[in-house]
This record gives structure tokens, C-alpha cells and sequence, in this order.
């Protein structure tokens, strides 16, 4: 089974704000330091161009159709990093049940836990790749609700990696 990674809209936001090639602008995303917004851009380009990482997908395109609505699809990298992916055949593809409301469904604590409705479709993603034998991670860039939900992700199996960890810990830090 192939190892995959879900990754965070803001992982491909932030990257394409980074990328001279790309519209988004840099000012759009809550990492205001060139320097870490590059490290974004280049952890994006090692995961693309690294035909032994796999993206995971759902195939009722909730998480592409989330990608789409924040980035423009003929010019963002992000968004063409992943569309590369996908061209090569290197994403694993699972499925996602969702509620009513389009919200991914989750076990009870994780649902309590994870408070973003939006971002319950990315922690199903994982919990299916890893029921159908695949490793799996989430990776975020700098959304610090991540980190109030840690422990019942850590709980549930769910790792998170996350590409500016000390400067999100820094900014979840402040916040509190």
C-alpha cells in the first residue's frame, strides 16, 4: 500500500503566495515572513516532484472541490502541484461519508474535537486511507486550530505534520 498525505488548503494557499508564477498574493495568508512562506513553497515542490508521496483524494471530489474554491485553477501552484499529481497517477483515492450538510462524518470525539466543520473531511481522508492499509498524514502550514484539536487526533492515529511547526506553535502560543 502507498504512503499519502492529505494536505491543508492553506499548505497550497500559502505556497502559491510564494510562488513569482502564481496571482495569489503574498498578503493573503497570515504568514506575513517571506522567508517561512518559501519553506511552504518548498516543502509543496519536494512533495510534488517526489513520485514516491502520494496526495490523497476523495472521489467525490469534497477536498479538490474545497482546493478549487480558494485557488485559481488555471494559475495557482497549489493547485497544479496537486492536478500534477493526480496527472501521474500518484494519489490515493478513498471515500468520504458526509452528513446533510456536505460535513465529512467523524467518530464522536473527533467530531467534538475538530470544530472547523470544513476541516472534518480532511481528517476523514486520513482515517480512510489508514483503514484501507495505507500510511497516511495530515500536513498544515499555519492553521493553528489543528493544534487545539491535537490530542484527539494524536488519540484517534491521526499524525499531523506540520511544515512551520515552531512558528505555529509560537502564533497558537500568543493566541491563548
Amino acid at each position: 500500500m502507498a504512503d499519502g498525505s492529505v494536505v491543508d488548503t492553506n499548505v497550497l494557499i500559502v505556497a502559491s503566495a510564494a510562488d513569482d508564477g502564481s496571482p495569489f498574493r503574498p498578503d493573503a495568508t497570515p504568514v506575513q515572513e517571506e522567508s517561512l512562506r518559501s519553506e511552504v513553497l518548498n516543502w509543496l515542490q519536494a512533495f510534488e516532484t517526489d513520485s514516491g508521496r502520494f496526495v490523497v483524494l476523495d472521489w467525490d471530489w469534497h477536498i479538490c472541490g474545497e482546493y478549487q474554491n480558494k485557488l485559481d485553477p488555471d494559475q495557482d501552484y497549489g493547485w497544479l502541484a496537486i492536478m500534477a499529481k493526480r496527472d501521474r497517477n500518484e494519489v490515493v483515492w478513498i471515500g468520504i461519508e458526509v452528513d446533510a450538510n456536505g460535513h465529512a462524518k467523524l467518530p464522536a470525539a473527533l467530531r467534538k474535537a475538530v470544530s472547523d466543520k470544513d476541516d472534518r473531511k480532511m481528517v476523514a481522508a486520513v482515517l480512510a486511507a489508514k483503514t484501507e492499509g495505507h500510511g497516511c498524514n495530515l500536513v498544515n502550514a499555519c492553521d493553528t486550530d489543528w493544534l487545539d484539536c491535537e490530542q484527539a487526533l494524536i488519540d484517534a492515529g491521526v499524525d499531523t505534520h506540520h511544515v512551520l511547526e515552531r512558528w505555529l506553535r509560537d502564533k497558537h502560543q500568543g493566541m491563548k
